[in-house]
């Protein structure tokens, strides 16, 4: 059986036995995949697996550099700084911590699509449906993850979410969300809230 996640619902999809991992693709005018709703069968599988490990590594990492950049910085300055300055400095230098492109690349979006490209290609099928690396050990199938298209779970394209927050009526947030529900299909749309991003 699988399980999905979403950062505000779950979703049923029919006939997911037979999927071990699956995500959708995004709707921003390139090849990518979106973390927004994604899922694996229970206990785990090795893309899941991956970016958690990648993630924890940046991280761990991104610390580092970031600590070592700071210190290196405030030791050469600090002699020239009042403390106002200082204290300024030090607000930048943490403000400065990742991007918001940094984070997509490292932690969504961006780990997202390499990892389930890279996972396809290592454990690729050959012509006759064999498959190379010895995957079916492990009982992870390639033919069992599934890149759903746009329209199932994004829709909705991301180069218009300034509009959707602009309207001001429900009605009219509803309609324009709407127009881009493809009946039959569409299993759920997200919203592009940006939330965790600083504006």
């Amino acid at each position: 059986s699988s399980s999905s996640s979403s950062s505000s619902s779950s979703l049923c999809i029919e006939s997911t036995r037979s999927i071990q991992f699956f995500c959708g693709a995004s709707n921003v005018g390139c090849i990518e995949l979106n973390n927004g709703l994604i899922g694996c069968r229970k206990g785990g599988h090795p893309i899941i697996w991956n970016m958690m490990e990648s993630i924890c590594n940046y991280f761990e990492n991104a610390i580092f550099q970031h600590t070592a950049e700071n210190v290196l910085l405030t030791s050469m300055l600090s002699p020239f700084l009042d403390s106002s300055t200082m204290g300024t400095l030090k607000y930048i230098q943490q403000s400065k911590f990742s991007s918001s492109m940094e984070v997509v690349e490292n932690t969504g979006p961006g780990l997202l699509t390499r990892s389930v490209c890279r996972w396809l290609v290592r454990n690729a099928d050959d012509k006759n449906g064999n498959t190379i690396n010895e995957i079916a050990e492990t009982k992870f199938c390639v033919s069992q993850v599934v890149v759903f298209p746009s329209l199932v779970f994004h829709p909705f394209p991301n180069h218009l979410r300034k509009k959707l927050s602009t309207l001001s009526e429900k009605d009219a947030k509803l309609s324009l969300l709407e127009s881009f529900v493809v009946s039959g299909h569409t299993k759920a749309v997200h919203l592009w809230g940006c939330s965790w991003q600083k504006e």
